[in-house]
């Protein structure tokens, strides 16, 4: 199975609720559920015969399942990818390894297998709870290129620092790594894990060493900002990049399965509703954690702009997103800004564009 494949799934649980939510779940998902096993002997039959297909599935199987016994398990174990065990906690640990809850949720479940895909030898919970979290954490990401993504990461970063709430700004776009570039800072990266650029506000920026240890960077930076803003550049092809284990899909999956608040950048031209519609259409498919908001960048003035934003609203709010938002084009404020290297409110705070992403970050620090 490559890295960008959905995952293949056999179930072995013989309850017949359980077992169909799970596999319904992962089915609806994308996933290959390729056979529902009623017992062992009909699991082994299955693997025995299908070598191919059993070395790149996922097991997924339960206690219950008539005649499974420990060292069947570890038998079972060495023709398949990955095992994952569910119990309703009638089953000891020791019994027949460790066992996982079963999911109260179909977002929990996905949320749990996809991360037995990403990285097999690392224990997992069922659920991840957001414990001793001191910030809010909002994730931007770009339907498309072009979207003033980073600009908005940038500029709401910035007026939260005004708000006097610590921030920290991540540049996580793997593939053009561009807000050192755009306030022409150097040396982003520090022992300390960012560096401080301005009252209350920090940067940091995701490169390949750190990518494995997002978790504990993510972890420590939670506890220390009140808000932590992500630029994830474009996310095309969402569903693979949730369940690949590259390093550049890191971020990415962290912030669907732990982030609060996942914005999706849109611009209003042709391209990029298209762009927008294949995002959309993927979000629907697949289950995170983090709320889901909309936001279209660069609309245009008079009835030009009011069909480009009814166009917009007719793709996003079929998916009941927390907010959908809209901001007017204002390409002199922004190139302002990049021309002088700085954000928004420090070339024009009267801009409407710096006043449209000050109301943003006004409602995100509540």
């Amino acid at each position: 199975m490559s890295d960008l494949e959905l995952p293949t799934v056999i179930t072995a649980i013989a309850d017949a609720e359980t077992e169909s939510f799970i596999a319904g779940t992962l089915f609806a998902q994308g996933w290959s559920v390729v056979f529902r096993a009623i017992d062992f002997d009909c699991l082994e039959n299955y693997v025995m015969a299908n070598p191919d297909i059993a070395h790149g599935a996922i097991l997924i199987f339960a206690p219950d399942l008539p005649g499974l016994t420990k060292e069947l398990v570890g038998e079972i174990a060495l023709h398949v990818k990955q095992l994952v065990g569910f119990s309703d906690g009638a089953a000891r640990e020791n019994d027949l390894g460790e066992l996982h809850p079963i999911p109260t949720s179909a977002t929990d479940l996905i949320s749990l297998v996809r991360g037995f895909v990403r990285a097999p030898m690392v224990r997992q919970s069922a659920q991840t709870p957001r414990q001793a979290r001191r910030a809010r954490v909002l994730a931007i990401g770009s339907a498309g290129s072009n979207t003033g993504c980073t600009t908005l990461a940038i500029n709401i970063a910035m007026e939260l620092s005004v708000l006097e709430k610590s921030t920290l700004l991540i540049d996580a776009n793997f593939r053009a790594p561009s807000i050192a570039a755009l306030l022409a800072i150097r040396n982003v990266n520090s022992e300390t894990g960012w560096r401080t650029i301005a009252p209350s506000l920090s940067i940091t920026e995701i490169i390949q060493e750190q990518a494995m240890s997002v978790d504990s960077l993510m972890e420590q930076a939670s506890k220390s900002f009140d808000c932590v803003i992500i630029d994830l550049g474009s996310i095309s092809g969402l569903s693979n990049r949730l369940t690949d284990r590259r390093w550049t899909s890191t971020m990415t999956t962290w912030c669907c399965d732990h982030g609060d608040e996942l914005m999706v950048v849109a611009r209003p031209d042709l391209l990029g509703m298209h762009r927008l519609e294949q995002v959309s259409q993927l979000i629907e498919k697949t289950s995170i954690r983090s709320a889901l908001s909309f936001t279209l960048n660069m609309r245009s003035q008079g009835r030009k702009g009011a069909d480009e934003e009814a166009r917009f609203l007719a793709l996003t709010t079929p998916l009941r997103p927390l907010s959908v938002r809209v901001i007017a084009r204002d390409l002199r404020a922004a190139s302002t800004a990049e021309r002088e290297k700085s954000t928004l409110i420090e070339v024009n705070e009267r801009s409407g564009l710096r006043k449209a992403i000050a109301k943003i970050a006004s409602e995100i620090e509540r």
